[in-house]
């Protein structure tokens, strides 16, 4: 059984019996219920899409039979994906702004970046990171701050100083809240203490490329906000890390020639690699915790169980969620204590907050985790354009289901993970 079986014809035969029995005779033979997000739209006319494709496996060759609703999946990833690469157009759900696709995004799904280094390049190129405070030194939000929370492991990162774009680098983990390096002496004196460090592999050119030299054909390509360069090729004083849109990466890549093929991207996104990144990463946090002598020893401690979901925090959270939210599992020694904001970069309250959590099975825990499923508010599933069917398929994970209402208290970290973490 495979939903890669299924060919045009057999949709078609599909949408035949669907408009001789009529919906509801149609659903109920099969055994579907109704589309609530999904449709087939062919002929002008809208056809439930789970069901069409269910039917139509039967129709694929002798011996195969229709398959049922408990066999498969729908949703964007399964249904949706096997319709369109046959050539038919799916009505989609209206997609909630906060995972509407960047502009920054490759057709291969990671983002190109623009990082102004100014006085921090050597440490920061040296050093293999990224480090910007949170806010501004008046309290204000800083969208080239907040970038930092939004680059994916994978995604590239051209770092410009001296005029020059100088280094180029892969993000090999997301960013976690750490303290000011110390090796930026006098040149953070302005910074608060705390920010966000984003690790990045970064490889030195062998020659540097300087934009302002190719501004006639860089400047058409320039966001009209945010930019990292001035229409005159020079640097954006104001900015630290800007989104480069992808026609402007690919004349950043077209004028870097034969230099491009410097950068190994393949090598810094092998799964194995990324996980060891991730482990350092939280290891870091776990380290500047157990130094500060804001806190007393216990609750330091209780800072860093809650990194495993043990602790206080598992307690706050057991108060009110009771089962696994997509499995319905209910043995707690079998569910694992997930935040919804990442732990390494919430703050010290909102690593204890139990409405910063779910109780999740192992494997769905991996891949919200992973960014491959969120929520939306009301409880509808997301499922990543990055998840594969048979994965899907194997764990039982419905993509069109409903797993039931939030606090108000955990929406805006909802918010936060549909935003930064989910893989759109």
């Amino acid at each position: 059984m495979g939903l890669s079986d299924i060919d045009r014809v057999a949709v078609l035969r599909a949408t035949e019996e669907f408009d001789r029995l009529g919906r509801d005779a149609f659903l109920q033979k099969h055994g579907f219920g109704r589309s609530r997000s999904y449709h087939l739209q062919y002929g002008g006319k809208l056809y439930d899409s789970k069901a069409i494709i269910g039917v139509a496996h039967g129709y694929t060759g002798a011996g195969r039979r229709p398959l049922e609703a408990s066999d498969f999946s729908g949703g964007e990833a399964t249904v949706a994906r096997t319709l369109r690469d046959l050539d038919f157009e799916v009505q989609t759900p209206a997609i909630p702004n906060t995972v509407a696709a960047a502009s920054n995004v490759s057709p291969e799904g990671f983002a190109f970046w623009w990082v102004n280094n100014k006085q921090t390049y050597a440490h920061e190129i040296g050093g293999n990171y990224l480090w910007s405070p949170t806010e501004k030194s008046n309290g204000g939000r800083n969208e080239f701050y907040e970038n930092m929370k939004r680059v994916r492991p994978g995604d590239v990162v051209f770092a410009f100083a001296g005029g020059e774009i100088r280094a180029i680098g892969v993000c090999s983990a997301p960013a976690i809240l750490a303290p000011k390096p110390g090796e930026f002496g006098s040149a953070g004196e302005a910074w608060g203490n705390e920010g966000w460090r984003l690790p990045v592999e970064f490889i030195r050119l062998s020659q540097p490329l300087r934009p302002k030299d190719h501004i006639s054909v860089l400047a058409t390509t320039l966001p009209e906000k945010y930019s990292p360069l001035q229409s005159n090729g020079n640097g954006n004083q104001g900015a630290y890390l800007a989104a480069v849109p992808f026609d402007m990466a690919q004349v950043v890549i077209n004028l870097l020639g034969a230099r491009w093929a410097e950068l190994d991207r393949a090598a810094t996104i092998e799964p194995t690699r990324q996980t060891e990144a991730i482990e350092s990463s939280e290891k870091e946090v776990e380290r500047a915790l157990l130094n500060r002598t804001d806190l007393d020893e216990t609750e330091r401690l209780q800072l860093v169980k809650s990194r495993r979901g043990q602790g206080i925090y598992r307690q706050n959270l057991e108060g009110f969620e009771k089962a696994c939210r997509i499995t319905g599992v209910k043995e707690r020694r079998h569910l694992r204590a997930s935040h919804i904001k990442p732990w390494r970069i919430s703050t010290t309250f909102e690593k204890l907050d139990g409405n910063n959590g779910l109780l999740l099975s192992p494997h769905i825990d991996h891949l919200f985790d992973q960014g491959f499923l969120s929520f939306t508010d009301n409880g509808d599933l997301l499922v990543s354009q990055h998840l594969d069917v048979d994965t899907l398929i194997g764990w039982g994970i419905d993509s069109e289901g409903n797993y039931g209402s939030f606090r108000l208290e955990q929406l805006p970290y909802l918010e936060f993970h549909r935003e930064n973490i989910f893989r759109r």
